[in-house]
């Protein structure tokens, strides 16, 4: 008998100001849907609950939950911290707002592949993706710690931790879109040339 998996509740990262493109990105129309709804419709088969952090008011008025950061002004790292500290489960799987191109197959083979690690990430072209996996609770004091000491940058943060790689090249579920953030306006044009198999 299968054991059922525990919880994992799943955050959306959408409080980055958006200078780069001009507006909130999270809410830009891309084939028939905001950014942000696309990303919802691929999470919430995978996850339990979630959660939307953003220090905008416009997404109070989204059906999903939504938290502010608890540290202002932190970027990612203050996003991951708030969720880290919001979370009632285990464990949570992070992703950021602008990725339209993730799909619900590889979010769940990230968390089914989570065990025995404080953060699993996909290792994608010689690229780590810490925008798009799984962090444990444990790992929040540490965490909430080097964001105090304004240590920003993910890839600093994250080799305090035990670190699982799950490498993506040859794997189905992930495409070679997966991963596009769209930051820009050129982002933005391009990512409307990618196929609907995201490549």
């Amino acid at each position: 008998m299968n054991r059922k998996r525990d919880p994992v509740n799943g955050y959306i990262l959408a409080g980055g100001k958006s200078l780069r493109m001009g507006t909130d990105k999270a809410f830009l129309a891309f084939r028939g849907k905001t950014l942000i709804q696309h990303v919802i419709e691929k999470l919430s088969p995978a996850v339990d609950e979630i959660i939307v952090i953003s220090n905008n008011l416009s997404f109070s008025e989204m059906k999903t939950d939504v938290i502010s950061d608890v540290i202002k002004d932190k970027g990612p790292a203050g996003g991951i911290h708030a969720a880290l500290q919001h979370c009632s489960s285990s464990k949570i799987f992070v992703v950021s707002c602008d990725m339209p191109f993730v799909n619900t197959e590889a979010i769940k083979h990230i968390i089914k592949n989570s065990l025995n690690t404080q953060i699993t990430l996909p290792f994608h072209k010689n690229n780590l993706e810490p925008l798009f996996g799984v962090y444990s609770k444990d790992c929040f004091l540490q965490w909430e710690q080097l964001v105090q000491q304004n240590v920003l940058k993910l890839s600093d943060i994250i080799s305090h931790f035990s670190l699982q790689k799950l490498v993506t090249d040859k794997h189905p579920v992930f495409t070679n879109a997966m991963f596009t953030n769209i930051n820009t306006k050129d982002d933005f044009i391009n990512a409307q040339k990618v196929d609907t198999n995201g490549n």
